[in-house]
């Protein structure tokens, strides 16, 4: 019975793993190909008790609670419509309410390929979030219950082949057992989440726009329990119509605190980020950053891959402990 449900588990999460990275490639390529117009909502839905949607004869993942319909005139000249766009909680609460829906216009970008789902621009940063916690939990889920399925299945039928009544794990070391099992939880979530974090659907991936932004304020905040110091900066800029935009406090890294600060005094005024315009409340990218906080995530990548070979050696051990065991008679 737990090993059924334990595959049960894993089938399920890959597939919310599976949908959730293709919604979020769709996104991807809608933003940086798509052009910018506005959309009529003709209609919304609840999904809480069906998450999908069929464009074609493939299934798609809606995420979200609440999906709307979509219109909007082509640059081909055609009317186009599109069903169940998944939005955000943030974005329904201001158009739906209880079973009534405002029939709002709103900024989106669109392909007239009539299967690239269209992404709503103000609802861009609160998606690309739940996309990404989606991502890492369903993506632990689904290590786990591999992991956890492979094992059982293993147990049992070792346990078979030795004779040992209702295919019992009996002669396994539990030490090993259980420290395999953890240390593959645990680097399989550091490695995921490393490999999430590493690429994001952030300004850069999203083809973002290269500025010269203020940095209007610094800070060193020191941890209340004598841990390391965390650093922020306040960014202020331009967009390419003139209006000003502001973002943060955002985290920084100490070698980029240290370029720009001097006994803890702000030195340097500018940086160049990038932006994704349509939605400047994503984080931006501070360029002279970029490369430190990718080699964290490689470091995090490595750590949990690390952890995953250790915890397949206990397991491995634990196995081969098992089979020199005598049999029971």
């Amino acid at each position: 019975m737990a090993r059924k449900l334990l595959l049960l588990i894993a089938l399920l999460a890959t597939l919310v793993v599976l949908g959730s990275w293709d919604n979020r490639r769709q996104m991807q390529r809608v933003l940086a190909e798509g052009y910018a117009t506005t959309a009529q909502v003709t209609g919304a839905q609840y999904q809480r008790n069906m998450p999908l949607a069929a464009d074609g004869w493939w299934p798609r993942l809606v995420e979200q609670e609440i999906s709307v319909d979509l219109g909007w005139q082509g640059r081909d000249g055609k009317a186009h419509t599109f069903r169940k766009v998944p939005i955000s909680d943030s974005l329904a609460r201001g158009i739906v309410n209880g079973d009534q829906v405002r029939l709002a216009t709103l900024p989106v970008k669109v392909l007239d390929d009539g299967s690239a789902v269209p992404v709503i621009t103000s609802d861009v940063g609160p998606r690309l979030a739940s996309l990404q916690t989606w991502l890492t939990v369903s993506g632990c889920l689904a290590l786990a219950g591999w992991v956890g399925f492979a094992a059982l299945t293993l147990f049992e039928r070792r346990a078979a082949e030795r004779g040992l009544s209702g295919g019992s794990a009996t002669g396994l070391p539990p030490s090993r057992l259980f420290i395999g099992l953890a240390a593959l939880a645990i680097g399989g979530f550091l490695a995921f989440s490393a490999w999430s974090e590493n690429h994001p659907a952030d300004a850069i991936g999203l083809g973002g726009e290269e500025v010269a932004a203020d940095i209007v304020a610094a800070r060193a905040i020191p941890s209340k329990d004598g841990g390391k110091t965390a650093y922020t900066v306040q960014l202020s800029w331009k967009d390419s119509l003139g209006a000003v935009h502001h973002f943060g406090p955002t985290v920084v890294s100490e070698a980029f605190w240290g370029r720009i600060t001097q006994n803890g005094e702000l030195t340097v005024k500018q940086t160049a980020i990038r932006y994704r315009p349509g939605d400047p409340q994503i984080r931006p990218v501070i360029v002279d950053d970029a490369p430190v906080q990718r080699w964290q995530s490689q470091v995090g990548m490595g750590l949990g891959l690390f952890l995953i070979v250790f915890g397949l050696a206990l397991l491995s051990s634990a196995l081969r402990h098992m089979r020199n065991v005598p049999a029971k008679r």
